[in-house]
């Protein structure tokens, strides 16, 4: 427990989640605006360019996203023609995301902006703490991935019902 009776691993979780936020506000107003790109789209087409013919369902697990964030993203880029689908000739049920030229053209440009504002977020840790953190968060995203998250306490009250009165 910490001082003010916070557990480091609660601590953690509300770092992150304030890092996860103002790297999300940052992307909004220097990427989004002037891209018209979501955050979403960005990173269901970032996932495209990386990994061509990969699903919507695989952008959601590897991604920790919810699908039909993906589906909704996955329109919109099909929409502004940064992406295009096509069935899997292995299996027509499955239909894989692969990024256009114009897809290919954004994404080196966002790419690049991402680049330079991780590299200066991660320059006050040294070679090695950044292969720490990764390999610490990516531990941690492994087993949420595969394990999930436990069932919450059943609350102490009908706090819903409370809160409508």
């Amino acid at each position: 427990m910490t001082e003010q009776g916070i557990t480091a691993e609660r601590l953690l979780g509300q770092r992150i989640h304030a890092f996860s936020n103002m790297i999300s506000g940052h992307f909004f107003r220097r990427t989004e605006q002037p891209f018209g790109v979501s955050l979403a789209e960005w990173r269901v087409l970032r996932s495209v360019l990386l990994e061509p013919g990969t699903s919507q369902g695989e952008i959601a697990t590897s991604q920790g996203l919810n699908v039909m964030n993906v589906s909704r993203a996955v329109a919109g880029l099909r929409r502004t023609g940064l992406i295009e689908t096509s069935a899997d000739p292995a299996d027509r049920r499955r239909t894989q995301l692969s990024p256009t030229e114009l897809g290919r053209q954004i994404g080196a440009d966002i790419t690049e902006r991402e680049r330079l504002v991780y590299e200066h977020l991660f320059s006050v840790l040294s070679g090695d703490e950044v292969t720490q953190l990764n390999q610490l968060l990516e531990r941690v995203n492994t087993a949420m991935r595969d394990e999930g998250l436990p069932e919450p306490p059943t609350p102490s009250q009908d706090w819903a019902a409370l809160l409508k009165e």
